[in-house]
């Protein structure tokens, strides 16, 4: 259950001073310290009778209680140290119920009704419900006496209120309470400046039109908290977070509306801070909170959506749904909130709403339980088998249910990622061409055939897959992402970076972006922006390759012992092997050789009994510290294996640099000039940019003597300063 959104039973109390506006009129400076003074002594007993002070309303305080003694012993000393103050004179109203807690704020039907009970009060009184009565202890110390029902503005029905005697409280006469609820119903404000009040309506309502619409209106984003499980049952929460993606998803169908990614939300379920810090780290104008309620014979769904920057909401609904009726909610709402910003939904949007669904619910209900265990599988690999079981069971149900051949294909996918020799990819691409089938036009499946092919090296492939997925559904982050590293991957570094950067805007809380677009700015020599995306990444997650780029980064600026400080943050350890690669990598940039031969000799020696990855580079350049040391034979055994396994690869079919790249390196290393050239001309068609790697590596020192070396190196800067000048005409172009 979210923890930034509780449902519990508490005393809410309210209270406001009294003559305030009247106040403010005659010294405003006075009224502002009175406010400061008022404040001061309501901290004090909050904290000294374990209140929770929530907000100031101006000159009203909104606090809560658990305990109803506690909440009346803190108002009888608040109004006793008040009256005693002299200065100024405030009025109390409490009332108790179930009231939702959500990020630092309340809300609820108790809290309308207690502003209700204060408003009536006369100065110096403390006013509480026949419901806060009752939870008294029966020999309550407390003095009170019963003043009767009353019918409260915006309260269906009768309060029954209590007062309470206890000296110096002022107790209201019953006749006094009436009269306030009459001047509340009949304002005489109303009268006397009518024609005034209808002026400036005219006025707000022409400026509203034409100059003042909301910022919402202008930059249509949205934020879906996680859905709150109001049935307190953790068992249902596989279904609420369903829901909350499947809706994410939905809306994000629309290309006008910026939604952020689930992936992010998900992340965001305990958020305890108020909206408008969450809409900062987000780049939002509006949320969208919802609730899930279990019924007997189907669900209540609860929607508010919350225009950030005025703190109030746009739109409010309530839906009932069950059976099959529940499985096109999402696309119901995503309609609604279309509706709602004024978002003009194309012809292909509207058919990709709720494309690929089931009219099964209980199908529905299952893909939403493999969901939760497909999740929960990246830390534990075995679940991915059983949400496999689940999507299975739902394809029997519903065999014409696209989106579960489309999960069950991303599913096999993450089983292949642990057992690539097995027959993994080849289902994952079965069950996404069954998908494909049944929905011609299903952006989910040709973004998951595209993550297949990207896998297995299939570059051309994979960018077509994804490409086509994006035609129907811009806003899929998954597949923005990976296209955007393969764009990368061919050299297409703008294209790359307008990617990643649309790919951080839907998911600000992903690192991956970020280090992307940090690496780019590197290879551009961008290098003050290019160290504050590193940073903006690291603060998001420790990642390794962050940690290696940002070091290379700085080694190519020449600061070298800033590199080298990186390495308290990559402990060397057995179970953290990567560290151990990466550490050695900005030892032997940094030209720490010694340092760098005792890292990589631990990965080396511990991998070799395994068996090399293809993407597997440690030993190469270890292999050019090994042939420093005079160890030529175990140098050229790791090469000749190296080169052996990355070639096999590329004549596999795999497209990217990086093969062709650690191969000419391997042949550098064993002074064959000729295949190191060959490679790295076929790394530089491939896509290959950061010449860093050939430049500050010392197996090219005498490679970089070479005319062909010398021409592919001038041909990266001269692609480099086209892309500048593009950048910098792109920039312009902006600010005119």
């Amino acid at each position: 259950m979210s923890q930034g959104l509780i449902r519990k039973q508490s005393v809410v109390y309210f209270s406001d001073i009294v003559g305030y506006t009247r106040l403010m009129g005659k010294d405003e400076d006075g009224a502002f310290q009175l406010m400061k003074d008022n404040l001061t002594i309501h901290k004090r007993y909050f904290e000294k009778f374990e209140g929770q002070l929530i907000k100031e309303l101006g000159d009203g305080i909104l606090g809560v209680f658990d305990s109803p003694q506690n909440a009346i012993l803190a108002s009888i000393e608040i109004q006793k140290e008040i009256i005693a103050l002299g200065k100024f004179s405030i009025r109390i109203g409490m009332h108790c119920g179930d009231i939702i807690f959500d990020h630092g704020d309340v809300f609820g039907d108790a809290v309308n009704q207690s502003s209700r009970i204060q408003s009536v009060g006369v100065p110096s009184s403390i006013l509480i419900s026949e419901q806060l009565f009752n939870q008294l202890p029966k020999e309550s110390p407390f003095l009170t006496i019963k003043l009767g029902g009353f019918s409260l503005k915006n309260v269906a029905q009768k309060v029954e209120l209590h007062a309470l005697t206890t000296p110096p409280l002022t107790v209201p006469k019953r006749l006094d309470i009436l009269q306030n609820i009459r001047f509340q119903e009949k304002n005489p404000l109303k009268y006397g400046i009518g024609i005034g009040v209808i002026f400036l309506l005219l006025t707000l309502v022409i400026y509203s039109i034409f100059w003042n619409s909301s910022v919402w209106e202008k930059d249509k984003s949205v934020a879906v908290m996680p859905f709150f499980n109001l049935s307190g049952n953790p068992e249902l929460d596989y279904f609420t977070d369903g829901l909350t993606e499947n809706l994410i998803g939905q809306i994000s169908k629309i290309n006008s509306i910026k939604t952020i990614s689930y992936s992010t939300m998900a992340d965001f379920r305990s958020w305890e801070r108020p909206l408008d810090s969450l809409a900062n780290v987000l780049g939002v104008t509006t949320v969208l909170k919802g609730s899930v309620e279990e019924l007997n014979s189907g669900y209540r769904f609860k929607l508010q959506l919350i225009d950030i920057a005025e703190n109030k909401n746009i739109w409010t609904d309530e839906y009932s749904r069950e059976g099959k009726d529940i499985t096109q909610l999402q696309n119901e709402i995503a309609r609604d909130i279309a509706r709602v910003l004024d978002a003009k939904l194309t012809a292909e949007e509207v058919i990709q709403i709720g494309k690929g669904e089931t009219s099964n619910a209980e199908a529905y209900d299952l893909l939403f339980r493999a969901k939760r265990l497909y999740y929960e599988g990246f830390g534990d690999p075995t679940l991915f088998f059983k949400a496999a079981e689940l999507l299975k069971k739902a394809i029997e149900l519903d065999p014409n249910y696209a989106l579960a051949y489309t999960w069950l294909a991303k599913t096999y996918f993450q089983i292949a990622y642990d057992d690539p020799n097995g027959s993994w990819y080849d289902m994952s691409l079965e069950m996404s061409s069954k998908a494909l089938e049944l929905e011609p036009k299903l952006a989910e499946g040709y973004s998951a055939r595209g993550i297949v092919y990207y896998d297995l090296g299939q570059y051309a492939k994979a960018k077509n897959m994804l490409e086509t997925a994006l035609s129907f559904y811009p806003n899929l982050s998954d597949a923005i992402g990976n296209l955007a590293t393969i764009e990368f991957a061919q050299g297409n570094l703008l294209e790359a970076l307008s990617l990643q950067t649309k790919s951080a805007n839907l998911g600000p809380n992903s690192y991956l972006p970020y280090q992307n677009i940090a690496w780019i700015h590197k290879i551009l020599g961008k290098f003050e922006e290019a160290d504050q995306w590193f940073d903006k990444s690291l603060k998001i997650s420790k990642n390794q390759v962050s940690y290696e780029l940002k070091g290379m980064s700085l080694i190519e600026q020449g600061k070298k012992s800033d590199a080298l400080k990186l390495l308290e943050n990559l402990p060397l350890t057995d179970s953290l092997e990567y560290n151990v690669r990466v550490a050695g990598s900005i030892l032997f940039f940094a030209q720490e050789y010694d340092s760098a031969y005792k890292v990589w000799d631990i990965s080396v020696s511990r991998n070799i009994k395994s068996g090399f990855d293809k993407y597997y580079s440690t030993p190469i350049n270890f292999s050019y510290l090994l042939k420093q040391r005079g160890d030529s034979q175990r140098a050229d055994s790791l090469l000749n294996a190296m080169i052996q396994i990355k070639i096999e690869a590329i004549s596999l079919g795999y497209e990217d640099y990086y093969l062709p790249l650690d191969v000419s390196t391997a042949y550098a290393i064993k002074n064959q000039k000729e295949e190191a050239l060959k490679y790295l001309q076929i790394a530089y068609d491939r896509g290959w940019r950061d010449y860093f790697f050939t430049e500050f590596n010392p197996a090219f020192g005498e490679l970089r003597n070479d005319s062909r070396y010398a021409k592919i190196i001038g041909q990266i800067r001269s692609d480099i300063n086209q892309i500048n000048q593009k950048l910098t005409s792109t920039s312009l172009q902006r600010d005119k």
